[in-house]
């Protein structure tokens, strides 16, 4: 070991430790997750915004541009999915390692980067490490935003915290718009409850963040939806907002499932996943509990507040459940349950260090099996999409053209066409308005389907054929004559 690096151990450690974390959860993800997944739905729509190589796919109104930037700066040089999964592999470490390390001035000793093990450990953590999706963005966003408040309150000098705040609540704001609203309203009830001048700074900064990342899709909004109203309203029927709770499917969503809405299942809830699920709470309590002991509740209280924030919408507002809407209340949970384990540890010494380690070693193993089953599942499938696109370009599809269907969109994009995946076939004779569309416009036409007889009545006057080497299932692809 070098000297200076011994330096740097002696002078700030838990950095250090912070680092080498974030190093080890890029290599994870390179290891367990690996660069050759193909892309999925949504990041089929995100990754074509920017891809001068393809059309772009459909923008619907809830989506916003954030994840889109990000992917940006590899899409627009080339097409390859292993160059972005790489890419987002190195960024995601990058914003792991940021974003908590905003916290060291405020946590004392292990317990920033015991935070961040215990959240970069997570198979969602690391199933969407080196996704181009929204949701871990959001929970690096929020851990930042979350910090700079913390150093806000404490009244830490320098403009530094409200810059912070500013530009991490917009950034959330540029990439999930409602979950800002959420995350703003415990940092603007902990800045308003506490008195000083600097206060009133770090509230315009609150607000400045969130003008400044709502306008992009306020814009968006009257270009290209006829208004903010009217977007708002497309957003919330796309979403299916209003009164809903969905607590039984997110704990159904535990194990694996990516989405629960139909017409995908989710399966029935699994016991060691509920009694992880149903420890987060008490280990909350006995973490905000440690902290009040020692002096530090107000450090830990804002994390415990603004976490559970951040799910109300996904679970009483949303009509269905995925994993990865809860990733950023995972993060900031996870430093008052840091903050408890580093007290327990640091009172009861051996017995202490063995219940932690015990804990983390059940936490480990139910993550990794999780993990290994959630890839193994989504390689076998998205690779089915890559080979169907092979196949179709084989039979001579070429753009401009239209692929309609089922994983349309993900198949279309590796052809270069425009893609209209089908949920549920039509059952009338007429044929879609889409395909319609693309027929008079002159160009190529081809439907695919799964492992099943014909699936509308308009494809029974085209061409159909099987498509060879498309597994799981048996694919085929249909020609108007």
């Amino acid at each position: 070991m070098s000297s200076s690096l011994r330096a740097r151990l002696r002078a700030d450690p838990w950095r250090v430790l912070l680092v080498l974390v974030a190093v080890c959860y890029a290599a994870l993800q390179l290891l367990l997750v690996g660069p050759g997944m193909g892309l999925g739905w949504d990041e089929v729509v995100y990754v074509s915004q920017v891809d001068p190589r393809v059309p772009a796919a459909e923008f619907i109104a809830p989506r916003a541009r954030g994840i889109t930037l990000i992917v940006a700066p590899v899409v627009l040089i080339t097409s390859s999915t292993e160059a972005l999964r790489v890419y987002l592999c190195v960024v995601s470490a990058l914003a792991l390692a940021v974003s908590f390390g905003t916290w060291l001035r405020v946590l004392p000793g292990p317990v920033v980067p015991v935070a961040a093990l215990l959240f970069a450990s997570l198979w969602l953590s690391l199933f969407y490490g080196n996704e181009a999706m929204p949701n871990l963005w959001v929970a690096f966003c929020a851990v930042a935003a979350t910090g700079w408040c913390v150093r806000c309150l404490r009244q830490d000098s320098g403009y530094g915290p409200p810059l912070g705040l500013a530009a991490s609540v917009a950034a959330v704001a540029l990439l999930r718009p409602p979950d800002s609203v959420w995350l703003a309203l415990p940092l603007a009830v902990a800045l308003l409850v506490v008195p000083g001048r600097r206060r009133v700074r770090a509230v315009i900064a609150l607000g400045a963040g969130l003008a400044a990342g709502w306008a992009d899709w306020i814009v968006e909004a009257y270009v290209r939806f006829g208004g903010l109203a009217a977007r708002w309203q497309a957003a919330g029927a796309a979403n299916e907002t209003g009164l809903h709770v969905s607590l039984y499917e997110h704990a159904r969503a535990l194990n694996g499932p990516l989405l629960c809405r139909p017409p995908a299942h989710c399966g029935p809830v699994v016991l060691p996943w509920l009694v992880w699920w149903s420890t987060i709470p008490v280990l909350v309590l006995l973490g905000l509990y440690a902290a009040r002991r020692t002096g530090r509740l107000s450090e830990c209280a804002l994390p415990a507040a603004t976490g559970p924030a951040l799910v109300v919408p996904y679970v009483f507002l949303v009509g269905y459940a995925a994993p990865r809407f809860l990733l950023p209340a995972y993060a900031l949970l996870a430093f008052p349950i840091a903050y408890g384990a580093v007290w327990v540890m640091a009172r009861r010494r051996r017995a202490g260090l063995g219940l932690v380690v015990a804990a983390l070693l059940a936490h480990f193993t139910l993550q990794g099996l999780t993990l290994d089953k959630v890839v193994a599942l989504r390689v076998t499938k998205r690779q089915a999409d890559v080979e169907v696109a092979r196949a179709l370009r084989a039979s001579g599809v070429r753009g401009p053209c239209l692929v309609y269907g089922e994983h349309a969109v993900i198949i279309a994009y590796r052809l270069g066409c425009d893609g209209h995946t089908v949920l549920d076939w039509p059952r009338g004779d007429e044929t879609p308005s889409a395909v319609r569309d693309a027929l008079d416009a002159g160009r190529q036409v081809v439907a695919v389907d799964k492992g099943r007889p014909v699936p509308a009545p308009f494809l029974l006057e085209w061409g159909r054929g099987r498509l060879p080497g498309a597994r799981p299932g048996a694919w085929h692809a249909y020609f108007p004559h």
